[in-house]
This record gives C-alpha cells, sequence and structure tokens, in this order.
C-alpha cells in the first residue's frame, strides 16, 4: 500500500500537468513578444501603411505607439498559425490623444493581401485613457493562419494621431456568447504563390528580378518587331500567306500567350491588392447576394462597377463548383483569364478590320501577333491580373457597331463599357460629338435616341439587382466617389505632373504658385475634349459626304489623342488608364497605313509597360513601399515621365496632321 502511494501521486501529478498544458494552451496568447518592452520593435512583428510617410512606429514604456501627422492606415502585423474552424478573441489594452477620422485605433485581421478576408474590430477615435479593445473571429474551414494586426485607421477609413497598444493577446475561447458574436472568416488563407516564410524584402527583391528581367525581355521584342516591319514595311501589305495556315499560326500564337501569361502568374501570383479585390468581391457576392453589396459596413472601398462584379461572382461560383481553393495558383489564373481573353478578342477585332481595310493575311497575321504579345497587356493580364483590356474591347466593340451604322447596338455595348470600368466615361465626349454630327435627317435623329437610350437601358439593368434600398440614381453616386477616391495628381502614373513632382501628391497643391494640380488637369482636360471635338468637325467638312465607315479613322485618332492628352496632362491618372489607346492608334493604322500611328502604338506599349512593372513593384507589396519617395524612384519617374510625354508630343503630332491637315501622308 505505501508503494502504491508514490505512483498514484506521480500518476495524479502527471494528469494534473496534462491539465494544466491543455489549459495553459487553451487560454494563453498565440502571439510572440507582445509585451513590447524592447527599445525597438520585437522580432515577429511587422509594420505596414498606406501612406509611406508622416508616420512613425516605436516601443516607449512596454507599449507599442502608432504616431501619424496625416490621415493613414498603418498596421503593425504578425503572422499567427491557427487551427480552423475555430473562434480566437483578439484583444489589446489602447488608448490615444488626438486621434481623428475614420475608423481610430482598432484590431484587424488583415488578410487581406493573401486571400481577400478581413475583419477589423469597431474602433476609436478621440484622446481617452487605457481601455481593452477586443475583436472576435471564427476561422476558415481550412484557415491555417490569420495576420493579427494592432492598427491606426484601416481601409478606406484612415486616421491620424497618436495611438498605443500593449498587453495584445490572441487565444481561443470557449465563450458561447463570443461564439455566437465570431465574425466568420469564409476563405482559406493557404497562399499560393507568396508563402508565409517569405519574408517581404525577399519577395520583393524576386519581384524586381522578374520584373527587370520581363521588361528587358519585353522592350527587346518590341523593337525587334519594329525593326521588322520597317525593314519590310514596302512589301508589308501584299506578303501573301494561305488562310488556313494564317488560321493555325494564329492558334499557336494564342495557346502561347496563354501559356506565357500562366508563367507570369505563377512567378507573381498577381497585383497583391487587385488579385484580393476580386476574390473578396466575388466571395461577397456568392455568399451574401448583390442587394447590400455595395451598402454593408466596410463596403465602402468597393468601387468598381456592378457589370465587373457579376463577372468576379461567376469565376468564383465556378472556382467552388471545381473546388479549387482560394488563393490557389489555380484560383488566381482564373480571375486572369477574362482580361487574356479579351486581349485574344481585341486581336481577332483588329485582323477582321485589318482585312476589310485590305491588309494581306500575313500582315493581318503579324497585327494579332502585337495584340497578343504586345508587352503592357502581357504584363497587365499577366503578372499583374488588371482588366483594362477588357474595358478596351468593349469600346472597340461598340466603335466597330458605329463604324457600321448601328448605332442602338453600339451604345448598349457603350453601356457596358461603362459598367465595367468607370474609365470608359472618358471617351464619351467623342462619341456624343460623332452621334451628333451623323445626324442629317429624322432617321439620324432617331437612331441617335435609340443608341442613348440602349446605353441608359443597359446601365439600368445591370446595376439594378445591386441597388437594394438605394436611390434611383446611386449608380451616379458611386462613380464621383470613385473619382475622387484617390485625391492626387497622379497615382503612379508617369506623365507630365508626375515629371513636375505630382505623384502621389495631392491635387491641391501647387503645380506652380497659384495654380493647383487639379486646376491645371481640369483645364488640360477640357482642352483635349474641345481638341477633339474641332478635328471631329473639321475632318467631317474635309470629307464631305464619306460614311465613317468608308473613314473610321473619323473617329478612331480624336478619341485616341483626347484620353493620351488627358493621361498625359490630366489629374487622378493611374498608370494603366492610357491602356485604351493602344489599341485605338493600331486599329487608325490600320484604316490609314500611316506607319506613324504604328510606331505611336509601339512606342506607347513600350512605355506603359515601363510604367506598369515599376508601378505593380512600388505599389504591389509591403516592403516595396519604401521606394516611394526615394531618390532612385525619382529617378525612374523622371526618366519615364519623360519618355511619355515626348511620346505623346509625337504621337499628337501624327494625330493633328491626320485631323486638320495632311490626310494622305503614309
Amino acid at each position: 500500500m505505501k508503494r502504491r502511494k508514490p505512483i498514484l501521486s506521480l500518476i495524479f501529478l502527471l494528469i494534473l500537468c496534462v491539465v494544466l498544458q491543455s489549459a495553459a494552451f487553451a487560454d494563453g496568447s498565440l502571439l510572440s513578444n507582445a509585451d513590447f518592452s524592447l527599445p525597438e520593435l520585437p522580432d515577429g512583428w511587422d509594420t505596414v501603411a498606406y501612406e509611406a510617410e508622416n508616420y512613425s512606429v516605436y516601443t516607449q514604456n512596454g507599449a507599442l505607439v502608432i504616431a501619424s501627422a496625416a490621415e493613414n492606415d498603418v498596421r503593425v502585423c504578425q503572422m499567427v498559425q491557427v487551427e480552423p474552424n475555430t473562434v480566437y478573441r483578439l484583444s489589446a489594452e489602447i488608448s490615444a490623444e488626438g486621434v481623428h477620422g475614420g475608423r481610430g485605433v482598432c484590431l484587424s485581421v488583415d488578410n487581406y493581401t493573401l486571400d481577400g478576408s478581413y475583419a477589423v474590430s469597431a474602433g476609436r477615435t478621440g484622446s481617452f485613457d487605457w481601455t481593452r479593445e477586443t475583436l472576435i473571429v471564427r476561422t476558415g474551414a481550412k484557415q491555417s493562419y490569420i495576420n493579427f494586426a494592432l492598427r491606426l485607421g484601416s481601409y478606406s477609413e484612415t486616421s491620424a494621431g497618436t495611438a498605443r497598444f500593449r498587453a495584445a493577446e490572441l487565444v481561443q475561447t470557449n465563450d458561447p456568447e463570443e461564439i455566437a458574436s465570431a465574425v466568420s472568416l469564409d476563405e482559406p488563407v493557404q497562399p499560393a504563390v507568396k508563402t508565409v516564410n517569405e519574408s517581404d524584402e525577399a519577395r520583393a527583391i524576386r519581384l524586381r528580378s522578374y520584373l527587370h528581367l520581363f521588361i528587358v525581355c519585353a522592350i527587346v521584342l518590341a523593337c525587334v518587331l519594329l525593326w521588322g516591319f520597317y525593314r519590310n514595311r514596302e512589301r508589308f501589305y501584299s506578303l501573301s500567306a494561305d488562310p488556313k495556315t494564317v488560321k493555325r499560326c494564329f492558334i499557336l500564337l494564342i495557346l502561347t500567350g496563354a501559356a506565357l501569361r500562366l508563367v507570369l502568374t505563377l512567378l507573381f501570383g498577381g497585383h497583391d491588392y487587385d488579385i484580393t479585390c476580386w476574390q473578396a468581391w466575388g466571395r461577397d457576392i456568392v455568399q451574401n447576394g448583390t442587394a447590400q453589396f455595395y451598402t454593408a459596413p466596410g463596403h465602402e472601398w468597393y468601387d468598381y462597377p456592378p457589370g465587373y462584379m457579376l463577372v468576379l461572382a461567376a469565376v468564383t461560383w465556378l472556382l467552388d463548383l471545381f473546388r479549387i481553393p482560394s488563393g490557389s495558383a489555380a484560383a488566381v489564373f482564373a480571375y486572369m483569364l477574362p482580361a487574356y481573353a479579351a486581349d485574344v478578342g481585341i486581336a481577332i477585332l483588329l485582323m477582321r478590320f485589318a482585312r476589310k481595310r485590305g491588309f494581306s493575311e500575313s500582315a493581318c497575321l503579324y497585327l494579332g501577333g502585337l495584340a497578343v504579345f504586345n508587352p503592357a497587356a502581357v504584363i497587365l493580364s499577366g503578372a499583374w491580373g488588371q482588366i483594362d483590356s477588357i474595358l478596351t474591347l468593349l469600346l472597340l466593340l461598340s466603335f466597330s457597331e458605329l463604324f457600321e451604322g448601328r448605332r442602338i447596338s453600339a451604345g448598349a455595348i457603350y453601356g457596358l463599357a461603362i459598367m465595367t470600368k468607370w474609365q470608359a466615361l472618358i471617351y464619351g465626349p467623342v462619341l456624343a460629338a460623332e452621334y451628333l454630327l451623323s445626324i442629317r435627317k429624322k432617321e439620324d435623329a432617331l437612331r441617335t435616341a435609340g443608341g442613348v437610350a440602349a446605353a441608359l437601358l443597359v446601365i439600368f439593368a445591370v446595376s439594378l439587382p445591386f441597388r437594394g434600398d438605394q436611390g434611383f440614381f446611386w449608380v451616379v453616386g458611386r462613380f464621383l466617389n470613385s473619382a475622387g477616391g484617390y485625391d492626387y495628381a497622379s497615382v503612379e502614373a508617369y506623365n507630365f505632373l508626375a515629371l513636375c513632382g505630382g505623384n502621389w501628391k495631392s491635387a491641391e497643391l501647387s503645380l506652380v504658385p497659384g495654380i493647383p494640380y487639379k486646376a491645371f488637369g481640369m483645364v488640360m482636360i477640357v482642352l483635349a475634349v474641345v481638341l477633339s471635338g474641332a478635328m471631329q468637325v473639321v475632318s467631317r467638312r474635309r470629307e464631305g459626304g464619306e460614311t465613317l465607315r468608308a473613314r473610321p479613322e473619323r473617329l478612331l485618332i480624336p478619341a485616341a489623342f483626347c484620353m493620351f492628352m488627358i493621361f498625359t496632362f490630366g489629374h487622378y491618372m493611374h498608370e494603366r488608364y492610357v491602356f485604351p489607346v493602344m489599341a485605338l492608334l493600331a486599329f487608325a493604322y490600320a484604316a490609314t497605313r500611316d506607319n506613324r500611328l504604328l510606331v505611336s502604338s509601339m512606342l506607347l506599349s513600350v512605355v506603359l509597360a515601363l510604367n506598369e512593372t515599376t508601378a505593380m513593384y512600388v505599389v504591389s507589396n509591403a516592403a516595396s513601399a519604401a521606394v516611394r519617395g526615394t531618390q532612385q524612384h525619382q529617378i525612374v519617374i523622371g526618366v519615364c515621365s519623360l519618355f511619355e510625354v515626348l511620346t505623346f508630343f509625337y504621337t499628337a503630332k501624327v494625330c493633328l496632321e491626320r485631323g486638320f491637315g495632311q490626310n494622305d501622308r503614309r
């Protein structure tokens, strides 16, 4: 009996240890180095900010301090391994001094750059002493990581002031009330291309290396194609080829283009923010429907029109149908496929248009190859994952219908373009001028009215499922909010304003004393519209009774000129807004056989490819955000912006000559 007592005691102690260990695991914080007692930010924590300037992060008296002089979204994050389908309590003691604007001091699960899942606490503003902030979340069915963030501001809810954090915890909870109130993270967080163990700095170096290599190859390819064209330009229009051979070669071009884009998808995984937006928006519609899509809390940053949201929902539904996990390389490529399909569509339209204008089969194939392997298009639909090629395709389809005199269908397609990307509205004045100038009799007026009605009807029909409890004209308000969402002179668009120091600078600042960037931009936008309209009037009078079908350049050249000038001198420009101009110039070349227009299109492709690669590197990941404002970045901006401005002036010279005078130059 005496021997049994020590054994029983040992067993009891062992059981007690197991119980205590389990309790410790259940109630202990999963965060590491969360006491902030060291003078520097402890290992395991990373700092990310929307604006790279005017903020500081440091530790003081056992607390983490985030201070920002201007409104910003600054978060200090730690990636933590978690169990799937489990409820966790995220908490920290917070205090503040003079916090104002946006969400204020808050906590979040910031998996936005991984798969789009995101949760944020209520947050507080003002000045207050220590109080505890809490966020309860439930992990997804396949979720293995969450990115816990101590935060000043939030997405589209930027804040300024000084925030302090201490006693941060992340613990599993079994409390019934907390379980009932938990915010569900429905997406699996399994980064396919970007690994959890890879630091942002390492990824930035890898990304930069790939981008540099690709842009060099793209420029070399563009130069070779341009050299080949000029060397054989006299024979270009008469080179013969069997139509069946051309068809087979074009199919081979399509497959090669798809393979190239797939490789780029595997290398880059798309633009962090844009791809995760596609996933988050598509997931939201599939799970919650469309009625409250734009009005639900936290959806202020849902800034794309309803049309493409339906495409994202369809892609998400198909991924779920085939059980392809979100965030995987296959899923990312699926979200990029519509843009590549649009690249192919542009190539087909260009080939058909050139064939109608008397180009040989081999010349048509050459132009189709230029569209498929356009460096700017390859980067955008392969490495980046943006959808400007879809907008371009819809604009070209609308123009093509207008060439054939089908104004109603042209208007309907243009309405669909507006519902895909708001930037389609920039082409509205040129289209409106063509509609009005073509009115010669009552039937023309009726068809013009029918075209306008068709555009409005499409806009209404596409936006109706998303209306919910909003007003009848809610789309107008959404557009106005989106237009002013980036109040900067230039948003990584390398143009004249960027050349003058306006990149990521408030549009309210002065370009020169007394003239803000915004005022200068508005004047130049109006001037672009006036010049393009005058070009349309003069060319129509000069051509007499010739139809738009006979002279399609009468619309193509003013449209290209107008957008190119707006991009070069206007404010609020992003690097991609000039993308459709490349296709418009290529179509104008096919209409006129003016070699200078094709040269302009190819020069713009190189300019935009440079702009895209640099913008993707600077904006798409946290580590590279620090590049903004450095001397190296300023040099890149200066050189690329100068290249863009010179390309515009060359193109403007060609367009103005053809619009106002020299019609027949080749």
